[in-house]
């Protein structure tokens, strides 16, 4: 008697937290994509991102690369732009 094993794909994804800081409401930009707003915390998958925001560009750093990993929804990675 044969029995038929089956491999099943078990890749786990994290879920990651990131609250991105502005004084004013803004579009947040991860690599290059509209992701949410300001100020509210955002869930992402865990791996490296380029950060920014959109338009004006009235804010400084031009954008944070990050490694987004070891984040809880308590515990969220945050970062500012002024």
């Amino acid at each position: 008697m044969n029995i038929l094993h089956k491999k099943l794909d078990t890749t786990i994804v994290a879920k990651e937290y990131l609250v991105v800081l502005f004084p004013r409401n803004r579009r947040v930009l991860i690599n290059g994509e509209f992701m949410g707003n300001t100020n509210k915390k955002l869930e992402l998958e865990s791996g490296p991102y380029e950060v920014t925001l959109g338009p004006p560009k009235n804010f400084t750093p031009d954008k944070y690369d990050i490694d987004l990993r070891n984040t809880s929804s308590q515990m969220p990675m945050v970062v500012e732009f002024w």
